[in-house]
């Protein structure tokens, strides 16, 4: 490799630069190559985190018909869950007043049975518990006829009235039984 003439001092620092030069190429080659693989697999890393890989869906845009809409639809269905619950109220309510109802005509039908001065005081019992009935039964039709927002006074009169009811039938058929 090195020549050692002394003559040919020339031959030994050309190949001396010839040497330096394909250890500097090979090297930088080397370095070329790792940097640039380097890049690439940074790149396929990198991608999907920036969202720059092709299977990530595009964000959709709302529009304010978009919008409106929505909340027509929203309003609708609270319009129906309200309506629906109204309904399932109304019949309840109608339900426990036909049965209470069903106890006073037994208290009738009891009286009969009784004694003339027991049947007096049991159709008195019965007629007031009758009343109380009857305006029961106007308020619910009232609740019936109310819209969704007024409906909330006269749930909470009938409400107190169908309790009011119950206790004053418990407490005539307790005084009566004795």
């Amino acid at each position: 490799m090195f020549a050692l003439t002394v003559n040919s001092n020339r031959t030994i620092g050309t190949e001396l630069v010839k040497y330096s030069k394909e250890k500097i190429k090979e090297t930088d080659v080397r370095q070329l190559r790792f940097i640039v693989t380097a890049v690439i697999a940074l790149c396929f890393t990198c991608a999907p985190v920036f969202g720059q890989n092709g299977s990530e869906e595009k964000k959709k845009e709302i529009t304010s018909a978009e919008v409106k809409r929505e909340n027509k639809e929203a309003a609708k269905t609270t319009g129906t869950y309200l309506h629906q619950k109204k309904e399932y109220y109304q019949n309840k309510a109608e339900e426990k007043l036909h049965s209470l109802e069903d106890k006073v005509k037994r208290l009738y039908i009891w009286a009969e049975k009784k004694s003339a001065r027991t049947k007096d005081k049991i159709f008195r019992a019965a007629d007031d518990l009758k009343k109380k009935s009857e305006t029961a039964k106007s308020r619910l039709k009232d609740l019936k006829e109310s819209g969704e927002g007024k409906g909330e006074n006269a749930r909470a009169e009938l409400d107190s009235m169908l309790k009011d009811l119950e206790r004053s039938y418990n407490r005539t058929v307790a005084k009566l039984k004795d």
